[in-house]
């Protein structure tokens, strides 16, 4: 399986978003306001696009931890980075890569 760096995926995705382009990605959802009970899987988006913070977005933890993005209903979302586990380009033909965070 193909792999990419965590932080060559995000940049990628930010620059793939700029240019008019979309990405698919699969990561674990987790809240620390609301746990989950039981066993959590990947959940995967496909047509995600790269956003900017919205007046709304309330952060507890610094900002910098979380990837915000849009889904392909352009509905605002957000994710822990560390979770991201699998992201695909177009280039690619949205083949998932395995995101490496840390070596």
């Amino acid at each position: 399986m193909d792999t990419i760096k965590g932080t060559d995926a995000i940049r990628k995705a930010e620059l793939v978003s700029k240019s008019g382009g979309d990405f698919s990605m699969a990561f674990f959802p987790f809240s620390r306001k609301k746990p989950s009970k039981g066993k959590v899987g990947l959940k995967v988006s496909e047509g995600c696009t790269c956003r900017l913070p919205l007046p709304r977005d309330r952060f507890d933890i610094d900002s910098r931890h979380f990837f915000l993005y849009c889904d392909q209903e352009l509905n605002p979302k957000m994710c822990y980075k560390i979770l991201i586990r699998y992201i695909g380009f177009p280039e690619d033909g949205y083949k998932l890569k395995k995101v490496i965070w840390y070596e």
